[in-house]
């Protein structure tokens, strides 16, 4: 069995977005989850950059699973969500199959709802009363645990879907990089035990000039 075209042109598009959403996670949870110290070391070398970096991935992971859990449409505009998939799946596709991933995205839309309110009234947008503080308990907490249970939920709809139409599915959180955090982490490590090298004079001080990074 095969993909209806109407539901795989949606499903490829919202797979790749999926894909990478993992791969944002995974470096978060390499960097500022792994250890405190980990935390130490990553504050010692930048802890402004870190800082914001680490703010950056985590709210660009909380603006990704609000559009993933997006209406099918806003107005005349349709949106590249799980509901337009659902949508797809209802009018062309398998009736048993789109009851469960109904109760799947119910699920997933409820563990979303924290973000959501985040994106609307911080992230993307600036609520005025949100951000004179007016409104103290406008933004509710978003936890590890909750973005770790959505990304699981949106990793059983799609793979529920996959496999019903190919019998097979995504391993969306063993996605593999490379040049992932921890290999900052080790590059990072290099860097400073260089630095206590040179101040133990192992290295001259000269020694960086001789290298071909040295001007990048």
């Amino acid at each position: 069995m095969s993909f209806p075209s109407e539901i795989e042109e949606v499903f490829a598009e919202i797979k790749e977005e999926v894909i990478w959403v993992h791969g944002r996670w995974i470096i978060y949870r390499q960097l500022f989850l792994h250890s405190d110290k980990r935390i130490d070391l990553l504050n010692d070398v930048a802890s402004a950059f870190f800082y914001m970096i680490q703010n950056l991935l985590l709210e660009e992971v909380q603006i990704t699973l609000s559009k993933f859990t997006d209406p099918a449409r806003s107005g005349k505009n349709e949106n590249l969500s799980l509901e337009q998939l659902q949508e797809r799946v209802e009018e062309v596709g398998n009736p048993e199959l789109s009851v469960k991933l109904r109760s799947v995205l119910n699920q997933l839309q409820d563990t979303c709802r924290s973000c959501r309110v985040w994106r609307n009234k911080q992230l993307a947008h600036l609520d005025l009363d949100t951000s004179l503080k007016l409104l103290p308990d406008a933004l509710p907490a978003v936890t590890i645990e909750q973005i770790d249970a959505a990304l699981e939920i949106t990793r059983e709809y799609l793979n529920l879907l996959e496999r019903f139409y190919t019998e097979s599915e995504t391993g969306y959180e063993h996605f593999i990089m490379h040049s992932d955090g921890d290999a900052l982490v080790e590059m990072l490590k290099l860097g400073l035990r260089y630095d206590e090298l040179r101040k133990l004079d192992k290295f001259s001080w000269d020694d960086l000039r001789e290298s071909p990074w040295h001007d990048a």
